[in-house]
């Protein structure tokens, strides 16, 4: 299923702008989620454990685990909707509730022989978080981007563009934002994400998946930077586990959050994360 997502001191509030769940290592579908789907059931969905949620190489939980789970409906002529839900770490997303809701719809197909578009919005909610202002309010996380992606054999690549400010990120924010103030130089909408991925199975043993990403956020460039993985996964019927080498290379000034105590924490350094799933 290709889901477009799974589902401490205001001065450290969000270095590692947020996110919904990519799918964690990239790996193909349990055979039987896929045997479900091709009987045309029109819903499907997951329930996953993570040692650590990393969306686009940053850990959105300060390095704990995660616990996720999405459903989505298949509508006809190839359109779709859905949700999910995961923890994330109040450390990051300050006065919030602890929690990520994603939701999201779009449409997938075969647009050529092997070829297959997925397009679509999704919207990040984080129930109860905010970034200070320097008037006293605050402002949401929430954010909503359009994606484009394409799959073809092995390889994928998928576009993202913030239609809204990138995770709070603006004028009034941008001393809130990151672990160090940042310049105020205007809106960030308009930030974008390219995610490319190629996955290769190993016999009937594992599947290699090999990812490469840039996050370029709009008139802040000092915190756009870049990501990769490398992961093997295995799967038997609806159940998958996976372990992912994750590293960036976002600069730790900003990308940084410190729990209650004031211990600070680089959410961008390199790290093994493990994955246990089950789709349905």
């Amino acid at each position: 299923m290709a889901v477009a997502a799974l589902l401490a001191a205001s001065g450290f509030l969000l270095p590692h702008i947020a996110a919904a769940q990519e799918k964690p290592d990239q790996v193909a579908m349990p055979e039987a989620v896929q045997d479900k789907a091709q009987a045309g059931l029109p819903i499907t969905g997951s329930l996953s454990l993570l040692s650590d949620y990393r969306f686009r190489g940053i850990s959105q939980t300060w390095g704990a685990a995660a616990v996720q789970g999405g459903v989505e409906l298949a509508l006809p002529r190839g359109f779709y909707l859905g949700t999910s839900l995961t923890n994330v770490s109040t450390h990051s997303y300050g006065r919030g509730e602890g929690l990520e809701n994603d939701i999201y719809g779009g449409w997938r197909g075969d647009v050529a022989p092997g070829w297959q578009l997925d397009a679509g919005l999704l919207h990040y909610r984080y129930p109860g978080a905010r970034l200070a202002t320097p008037d006293g309010g605050s402002k949401r996380f929430d954010t909503t981007e359009a994606y484009l992606g394409a799959t073809h054999g092995g390889f994928n690549v998928k576009w993202s563009l913030a239609l809204t400010p990138y995770f709070g990120l603006r004028e009034s924010t941008a001393g809130s934002a990151f672990a160090t103030a940042l310049a105020p130089a205007g809106s960030s909408r308009g930030s974008q994400y390219l995610d490319l991925n190629y996955q290769h199975p190993l016999g009937d043993w594992a599947t290699l998946g090999v990812h490469g990403g840039y996050t370029l956020v709009r008139n802040y460039g000092e915190v756009s930077y870049a990501d990769w993985r490398v992961s093997l996964a295995k799967t038997w019927g609806a159940w998958t586990a996976s372990a992912a080498w994750v590293g960036t290379s976002a600069d730790a000034r900003y990308y940084s959050a410190a729990n209650s105590e004031g211990r600070l924490r680089s959410l961008g350094r390199s790290g093994l994360v493990l994955g246990l799933s089950a789709g349905f």
